[in-house]
């Protein structure tokens, strides 16, 4: 009787690629294919470029973070430039986390090639962990899709901390942008969490009283966030005697501010508790005027109050 021939390595191989797919075993199949080394990057290249992406995202990033742990980077280059993501909302999701895995993966490997594949697969279709990845080489280069993608609720946190990374460049394009001298927008109603961003960006870094000029246009905005942000600004680079139009704009924007909104309004009414109570007292004598009562459901009466106390 003749004994049952032993599999080859092209064979034991390709089975634990296919255990990949294994929710049991699939983390001990990439260990195992990781052991064998550089010897299975090209079934693990197939797998991940010619097989179709599927709805659970697991199985493809084993491969992909295989594929990095073997120095393949070319494969993932490739994975970048030559798949096209999927028409199916679903299957797209999914494959955004490979994505992301991949990008994660060719950030190991500082190259200008690197930095060149995740800038475009950025620009195609951001991720979190492609905007992560971007970030860290911490390029210049990145902050106009940086900025675009401030607009993008999944990618904004991500996109401000990568920008946090290369303050000068940040700075410089975000008090162009307030001017509208780059190619992005933020004077639509679509691009206003944009504004929203880029301002609490400045807030953060070293402004001068140089850049004032180019921020307290956006004072008569009807927004609270912006308005907020403009005076927190303000406050530090301004002249003292624009403070007044400051505190006016906070007063005008406090009916619609939300309860964070509305302490950090008052936190920066006292830092001028005699200019705050000036203008406060106008308003009150303009509600007295009108026969208003007090609505302390409404949040610019609670922060009358605040200012006033029970001179109001």
């Amino acid at each position: 009787m003749s004994s049952r021939p032993e599999p080859s390595s092209a064979d034991t191989i390709e089975q634990l690629v296919r255990h990949l797919d294994s929710l049991l075993d699939g983390d001990r199949a990439a260990a195992m294919l990781l052991a064998k080394g550089p010897a299975v990057v090209p079934s693990l290249s197939h797998y991940l470029l010619e097989g179709p992406p599927r709805t659970i995202a697991l199985p493809r990033c084993r491969a992909v973070h295989t594929l990095g742990e073997l120095g393949a980077y070319s494969v993932l280059i490739s994975y970048f430039q030559d798949r096209q993501p999927p028409a199916d909302p679903v299957v797209l999701f999914a494959e955004d986390a490979v994505r992301s895995a991949a990008a994660q993966e060719l950030s190991r490997w500082p190259t200008e090639e690197s930095f060149v594949t995740l800038l475009e697969a950025t620009r195609t279709r951001a991720t979190g962990g492609l905007v992560r990845a971007l970030g860290r080489f911490q390029r210049a280069e990145a902050v106009p899709v940086l900025f675009n993608l401030l607009e993008d609720d999944l990618c904004r946190e991500e996109a401000m901390e990568a920008l946090r990374k290369i303050p000068d460049a940040a700075r410089n394009y975000g008090t162009l942008l307030l001017r509208g001298q780059t190619e992005l927008s933020v004077q639509s109603e679509s691009s206003l969490r944009r504004l929203r961003a880029t301002l609490h960006l400045l807030l953060e870094f070293a402004l001068s009283g140089a850049d004032w000029e180019d921020v307290q246009r956006w004072l008569q905005i009807e927004d609270a966030e912006v308005v907020i942000a403009v005076v927190s600004i303000g406050l530090k680079i301004g002249p003292e005697v624009q403070r007044k139009s400051m505190f006016e704009a906070l007063l005008r924007i406090a009916r619609s501010a939300n309860w964070a909104q509305e302490d950090t309004i008052e936190s920066l009414l006292d830092t001028d508790r005699d200019l705050a109570s000036e203008i406060a007292r106008v308003i009150a004598h303009q509600h007295k005027t009108k026969h208003e009562s007090p609505n302390w459901l409404n949040p610019s009466w609670r922060i009358l109050r605040h200012v006033l106390g029970d001179a109001l």
